[in-house]
């Protein structure tokens, strides 16, 4: 068995298809971890994931820089840098960016995503 090493930055950069300015980089898939995919994010000024759920996943999200809303379950909430939030299977959950900095954070869900 072996360990692997990623870089951020030679990993392919996509749009999501479902949300807003939303720009994610896939660190960690299945192939590589069959317990946990990481993704890498960026939230544009005026972006947004808009309010969804999982159903068999839970999604553990953690500002890297920047501010958004969180909408999560009934609540909406500040994040900031350093703030982390946990949405499991079936509870609604989004951000927004309504700053002029982008937003980076790191999503990783468990099973994974991909």
């Amino acid at each position: 068995m072996q360990g692997t090493t990623v870089k951020a930055a030679e990993q392919a950069e996509y749009t999501h298809p479902k949300h807003k300015d939303y720009h994610l980089r896939d660190l960690v898939t299945a192939a590589v971890n069959p317990a946990l995919s990481v993704h890498l994010g960026r939230l544009e000024p005026g972006g947004e994931i808009f309010v969804h759920t999982h159903d068999s996943q839970t999604e553990t999200f953690h500002i890297l820089s920047g501010q958004a809303v969180c909408t999560m379950g009934e609540e909406k909430i500040e994040y900031g840098s350093g703030t982390c939030g946990t949405a499991p299977p079936g509870i609604p959950h989004g951000l927004k960016n309504e700053g002029q900095e982008p937003v980076v954070l790191m999503a990783m869900f468990t099973p994974p995503l991909k």
